[in-house]
């Protein structure tokens, strides 16, 4: 095949030069029948029947591309099974598109790689080729984007970029949009990610905070788009431009860990563009194979696990994965030294309802019944709520979601319960204990021993005995063939049981809605200090209020 510039030249030594076609082939070092193929062309392009040139066609055909006619070539790596997997990526994306699901879309390098990992052996260009082939023949356009960027280089442990991602996940059988909060060090382009039920103020920190945890420093300077729980925007008045403020939660997190904050310009995403690029991969390569998961924190674990693999591959051109990892370590190797751990909470005063709650977000929360005239100091976290009350922890919850929602514990009621028995079979505290102690209750005490019941609960809770290890006695008993189980029998089966355990601790310590990984007492003197450190930060931006964030290692 032939450039114009070489066709052109083979017609100038031909016209002008007069050579033969022979001569202009072994000086040109190419084939006879080449020569002859464009020699025929000019001939009869150009030439009438008296063989005078007609300088018009003959300008229109040294000014084009010369054109050939090849056959479409099959390529036999790509078989037919490739060719089906591959419009079935496609059919997926058109349904994904069509149920709201477009941002986990099967792209060319998501289906190389799942091509790999099933066995083929086949390269990129050649998948890129025929999904081309395969979506025009199933009728879908594609759009190319026109734009022109900059091109930056940054130092590292400079700059890292901050931005949210949404998506769409099946939790525990319930579809929900999940919040992905991502982080890009933009030197070696290493990305972390953690998910959130919420795009909040808590998250925002909680999130800040696990970086940190993780890189064990902090970058000089983070940049963020115009996210509201980020910055405030001002709009000018008589032609002033708009003003942006961080946040008093963004102010708070830059002061204690000691970076600059840098807010792009409203719709101007190429100024943040390598982490809105690292929401896209770190999405596609983590949820488009698997949308599924038990709980959040399994498809937390699912996207650690990806994201191991994303920073083990470098995925830029003329630099390899060795590369990758050298930037890698020169990023966190000039970071600033991150401060104590934190995380954050917001305090707030509640004094709980007629049925012994306080409402938080909309949402109702038990606390024990003898607080029911008391004023109580909630501590509420992005997954859960902690009550104190004159600094002594007498309430924890997981946090709900939307509105006019109950989260009743059993043993906040169980001195009611003590003189209305009658009471408990219906009651929302009982109907929200496991599923496991739900049904020691019907078999066993239900309906005429609730009193039974209630009293031994009672006992559990004055000795700090766990439900798990209720039910854990439970099945005990009912393996070694007892079939009416008392709570004179689970008394006796607990001390049984908390004898074997001695001097193996871990026997039966089970940690229920205890997010912490470190000891309480740990937990108590970082949050003193959290609380007194910030509450001097926010005095110094302009002096406290009556709804105080705090921060707290969580």
């Amino acid at each position: 095949m032939k450039t114009m510039v070489e066709r052109n030249e083979v017609l100038h030594r031909y016209r002008i030069k007069g050579q033969s076609k022979r001569q202009i082939a072994e000086e040109l070092h190419i084939s006879r029948h080449t020569v002859d193929k464009i020699v025929w062309e000019y001939e009869r392009v150009c030439l009438d029947a008296d063989g005078v040139c007609d300088m018009k066609a003959f300008a229109a055909l040294i000014g084009s591309e010369p054109k050939f006619h090849t056959p479409v070539r099959q390529c036999p790596v790509v078989t037919d099974e490739i060719k089906g997997l591959i419009r079935k990526c496609l059919e997926e994306n058109r349904v994904r598109r069509a149920t709201g699901m477009r941002k986990l879309q099967w792209t060319c390098r998501g289906i190389h790689s799942m091509l790999l990992e099933k066995g083929f052996t086949l390269s990129y260009p050649s998948v890129c080729n025929h999904v081309s082939r395969i979506s025009a023949i199933m009728g879908a356009k594609t759009v190319r984007d026109t734009d022109l960027y900059i091109r930056r280089e940054h130092d590292p442990g400079r700059e890292c970029e901050f931005d949210w991602g949404e998506i769409p996940l099946v939790i525990g059988g319930r579809r929900r949009n999940v919040q992905m909060a991502v982080f890009t060090l933009l030197h070696s382009n290493r990305r972390s990610a953690w998910l959130f039920l919420r795009q909040d103020t808590l998250s925002l920190m909680e999130a800040h905070r696990n970086f940190f945890m993780e890189i064990q420093g902090v970058p000089q300077t983070m940049v963020y788009d115009n996210m509201r729980v980020a910055v405030t925007i001002r709009t000018g008045r008589k032609g002033r431009p708009a003003v942006k403020y961080p946040t008093r939660a963004m102010r708070q997190l830059a002061l204690y860990y000691r970076f600059c904050e840098r807010f792009c310009n409203a719709r101007a995403g190429w100024e943040k563009g390598s982490v809105e690029r690292s929401v896209e991969i770190v999405r596609r390569a983590a949820f488009v194979s698997r949308q599924s998961f038990g709980t959040l924190d399994d498809a937390q674990g699912w996207l650690d696990r990806m994201l191991e693999k994303i920073n083990a591959v470098s995925g830029v051109p003329g630099i390899d994965d060795t590369e990758k990892q050298r930037r890698i370590q020169a990023d966190l190797h000039s970071l600033q030294p991150a401060p104590q751990p934190m995380s954050c909470f917001e305090a707030e005063e509640h004094r709980p309802g007629k049925y012994g709650t306080i409402c938080v977000d909309y949402n109702n929360y038990s606390v024990p019944e003898s607080l029911a005239s008391e004023t109580v100091m909630a501590r509420v976290y992005s997954t859960r709520i902690a009550v104190y009350h004159h600094g002594r922890k007498v309430a924890d919850h997981v946090r709900l979601e939307g509105k006019g929602g109950w989260s009743m514990q059993l043993e906040h009621y169980l001195g009611t319960f003590l003189r209305k028995p009658g009471a408990l079979d219906s009651s929302t505290a009982m109907r929200q204990v496991p599923a496991e102690l739900a049904e020691l209750y019907r078999v066993h005490f239900c309906p005429d021993r609730q009193r039974e019941f209630v009293s031994f609960m009672m006992y559990a809770r004055d000795c700090g005995i766990l439900q798990s290890q209720i039910t854990a006695a439970a099945r005990s008993l009912r393996l070694r063939g007892v079939r009416q189980i008392t709570a004179d029998h689970l008394r006796v089966e607990l001390d049984a049981m908390l004898d074997a355990s001695e001097g193996h601790d871990d026997v039966l310590t089970i940690h229920v809605d205890s997010p912490d990984t470190l000891s309480g007492q740990q937990c108590s003197s970082i949050e003193k200090h959290a609380v007194s450190t910030l509450d001097g930060l926010t005095a110094a931006m302009g002096g406290l209020t009556a709804h105080r964030i705090y921060n707290n290692p969580n």
